[in-house]
């Protein structure tokens, strides 16, 4: 089921030529999709589109079957949460379980059940033994680990990573991959699409979109995308370490095949 429809989607910003021109994909319902380019690519402005924080030029986006305009984009966003990039900016609690009360008291949730939504889904990224903690005290990781919490409780149909991990350290950017495993094993029907320019990341995904000067470079699943490797480097972004690892061992004659997976790997050349 297509719950995302981008088709010839154009955008520019006034007196400046397009950013984005002729963009078209669809999102399809339960998969994990990572939208990657270098800057200047259109990411950033695709990515603002699909919020509905910028309202398109030419073409269309709809979502829900509703297209984006005044008229529908309340509807759109309640489908939709947002993680974005300085989790710093999500925060208006004094304290983690009150900043994701206050977003279940915009949606008129009752309060004699908001804990156990509140613990339901701190549970479910790991910080269930912070609710009393200020969001102030918490490492960057800890921090998106309660937006993506707060999302959650919202109980969205797609969640949009806007560049959400490009603020952390190697170990938070570990710490938010994990928990969007942890998600899709637990929520098998929901939507992920992260905005990102970490390649490691996106080889994770389902889908893979490739933007480069505002088109689509290339689309696909990770296996289609690195058969352009090449292609890729050309115009600036790398591969998975592991895929050049797998490459140089196929080279020296050590056959292997998994390349997203390092102790698989390692498995794979001791067989």
């Amino acid at each position: 089921m297509n719950l995302i429809e981008v088709k010839d989607l154009s955008f520019y910003y006034e007196n400046e030529k397009y950013v984005l021109d002729k963009v078209s994909f669809v999102i399809e319902s339960g998969k994990y999709y990572s939208i990657i380019g270098h800057n200047g690519s259109g990411k950033s402005t695709l990515a603002k589109l699909l919020m509905g924080l910028l309202v398109k030029k030419e073409g269309s986006i709809s979502a829900f079957n509703l297209a984006y305009n005044r008229q529908n984009i309340e509807e759109i966003r309640s489908h939709i949460g947002i993680v974005f990039q300085n989790p710093d900016n999500q925060f208006i609690g004094s304290t983690v379980q009150d900043d994701i009360a206050f977003g279940l008291e915009n949606r008129r949730v009752p309060h004699e059940e908001m804990n156990d939504i509140i613990l339901k889904f701190t549970k479910e990224v790991g910080m269930e033994d912070y609710l009393e903690k200020e969001p102030e005290m918490l490492s960057g990781g800890q921090k998106q680990r309660v937006a993506i919490a707060g999302v959650l409780a919202l109980n969205p149909d797609v969640i949009i990573f806007d560049e959400a991990t490009s603020m952390l350290d190697p170990v938070g950017r570990k710490d938010i991959h994990d928990t969007i495993v942890k998600l899709r094993e637990k929520n098998p029907n929901l939507t992920l699409i992260s905005i990102t320019h970490d390649i490691e990341e996106a080889f994770q995904s389902d889908e893979i979109i490739v933007l480069e000067h505002g088109k689509i470079f290339a689309k696909g699943k990770p296996e289609e995308i690195l058969e352009k490797a090449s292609d890729l480097k050309r115009i600036g972004l790398n591969v998975p370490f592991l895929y050049e690892v797998k490459e140089e061992l196929n080279k020296r004659g050590i056959k292997v095949n998994e390349y997203k997976d390092i102790q698989r790997m390692v498995d794979e050349i001791c067989k």
